[in-house]
């Protein structure tokens, strides 16, 4: 009798655990690959206890190692990625995005007007498919010292006034040089220059160093500078966190986006070629775009959201989303001359 128990208990006992085996096989899980403050550990929580999903996260520091991490495993070790959609495209070229069901984005359409189209939203559509859904945003805009630049400046025109001749801080880098200066001058692709416009920017780029104080290549040293110099004018690579750290210094300082229009960059969630759960995958992106949650990477991080308005850009700003340029080793050859020139 005692054996005919042992081996009972002894059954249930398997029965039991190849049940919990089962179960484990068939949980939920969802591998993201993103910047930090794009998948908070709060956020991650709720979700996981609204889907029974386990969620990790990796997060990541630079575009190429987003890269390196999915083009290295052909997507096959992430179901979701954040990227910019200037990076975005190479993903695509590669086959290694999937893409998305709209009807399975519902929030989709409570988001601020300009990202409620994707139709109008450069970079995220091929052939007629959505490959990624916006997440946050921020300008590039133009810093300026309220006590020292009246009235109020409203195009990066203000740049080259003569009157602010050693009070600018542009920044050291010849892509977006080039691309906001060509927006200065009305050349409607900033990305794609010919080389007679090519010719024309750089001679203008000439022209403003003839004003510029100072480049700089982090906001804390843009900060620095400012505190020990005669500063006007800072036009503003970092956008809304520069700003930030400059008002928390205690700096009289306000922000605009020029009216011919400011560089920006979007982020958006991706599905890869390998997502494992793609109903989960789009579980995560429809559950982010809620408007608390906007709320809070906005709080968070300094950047715009794309379901609530943010400081980032106003909703008549003109935002001119980042592109890969023609020739990132040509723009950067032109930008040194433009540096060494007298």
């Amino acid at each position: 009798m005692v054996t005919k128990w042992l081996k009972r208990i002894g059954l249930v006992a398997l029965v039991a655990a190849t049940a919990a085996m089962a179960q484990a096989a068939q949980a939920k899980e969802l591998r993201i690959l993103a910047w930090q403050g794009y998948a908070d550990d709060d956020w991650v929580k709720e979700f996981e206890q609204k889907t029974g999903a386990d969620v990790s996260v990796v997060f990541i520091g630079t575009d190429d190692e987003i890269w390196a991490k999915i083009k290295g495993s052909e997507g096959k070790d992430f179901d979701l990625f954040a990227v910019n959609t200037a990076q975005l495209q190479r993903y695509i070229d590669a086959g290694l995005t999937t893409a998305y069901d709209l009807d399975k984005i519902p929030n989709l359409k409570e988001a601020l007007p300009r990202f409620r189209d994707l139709t109008q939203v450069g970079g995220v559509m091929r052939d007629g498919k959505v490959y990624a859904i916006p997440l946050c945003f921020d300008s590039i805009g133009l810093i300026y010292d309220t006590d020292k630049v009246k009235p109020a400046p409203t195009s990066m025109e203000v740049l080259w006034d003569p009157k602010y001749k050693g009070k600018v801080l542009a920044y050291d880098n010849g892509e977006h040089n080039f691309s906001f200066t060509a927006l200065t001058l009305g050349i409607q692709d900033p990305f794609h220059l010919t080389p007679e416009q090519m010719d024309q920017v750089k001679q203008k780029l000439i022209a403003l160093k003839h004003n510029v104080l100072s480049f700089y290549t982090t906001a804390d040293e843009a900060l620095q500078i400012y505190q020990n110099n005669d500063v006007a004018l800072i036009w503003a690579n970092y956008g809304q966190q520069q700003m930030k750290a400059m008002q928390d210094a205690g700096a009289h300082v306000a922000y605009i986006n020029a009216s011919e229009g400011a560089l920006a960059w979007l982020d958006t969630w991706a599905m890869t070629s390998g997502v494992q759960d793609k109903d989960l995958a789009e579980q995560w992106v429809n559950f982010v775009l809620q408007k608390k949650i906007g709320q809070q990477l906005s709080e968070r991080t300094g950047f715009g959201n794309t379901v609530v308005p943010a400081p980032s850009a106003g909703e008549k700003d003109k935002l001119v989303w980042l592109q890969l340029v023609e020739d990132p080793l040509k723009r950067s050859d032109l930008w040194n001359e433009i540096k060494a020139a007298p």
